[in-house]
C-alpha cells in the first residue's frame, strides 16, 4: 500500500512523505496492470514536484528518495521560499486527491484503500 502524509503549518504544506508500493509482486498477478498505474501516477506526480522546486524555482529542496520511499521537507526555508513552493505542493496534493477520487469511482473506496491512502496533519 502507498501511504502519503502531508504536514502543514498555518495552511502551508511544509513536508510530505510517501511510503510503500500499491502492489506486492504476488498481488500483481491478481490485480493486474490497472493497479500498477497507481504507483506510476504517484511516482510521476511526486518527482514533478521535486523537479519544479529544485530545477525551476531553484529552491534546493531537501528530499530523500529510495525504492518505495520519498520524503520532502522545507525545514530551514524562509517564509518567502515556503510561500513560493505552495503552488507546486498544493497542486501535487490536489492531483493526488483527484487520482484517489478517480480510483474510488472506478473500483470503490474499499478497494482503493487497499492500495493508496492520503493523510493530512497540522503541525
Amino acid at each position: 500500500m502507498i501511504k502519503i502524509k502531508f504536514q502543514s503549518k498555518k495552511d502551508n504544506i511544509i513536508s510530505f512523505t510517501i511510503k510503500g508500493h500499491a502492489l506486492q509482486d504476488r498481488d500483481m498477478i491478481v490485480a493486474g496492470e490497472a493497479f500498477d498505474m497507481i504507483c506510476n501516477s504517484v511516482s510521476v506526480l511526486s518527482q514533478s514536484v521535486i523537479i519544479g522546486l529544485d530545477e525551476v524555482l531553484k529552491l534546493n529542496v531537501n528530499y530523500e528518495i529510495c525504492d518505495g520511499y520519498l520524503k520532502l521537507d522545507l525545514e530551514g526555508f524562509t517564509p518567502e521560499e515556503i510561500q513560493q513552493a505552495q503552488v507546486l505542493l498544493k497542486t501535487f496534493e490536489m492531483s493526488l486527491n483527484s487520482l484517489i477520487i478517480g480510483l474510488d469511482q472506478s473500483f470503490g473506496k474499499k478497494t482503493r484503500c487497499k492500495y493508496i491512502n492520503l493523510l493530512k496533519e497540522e503541525v
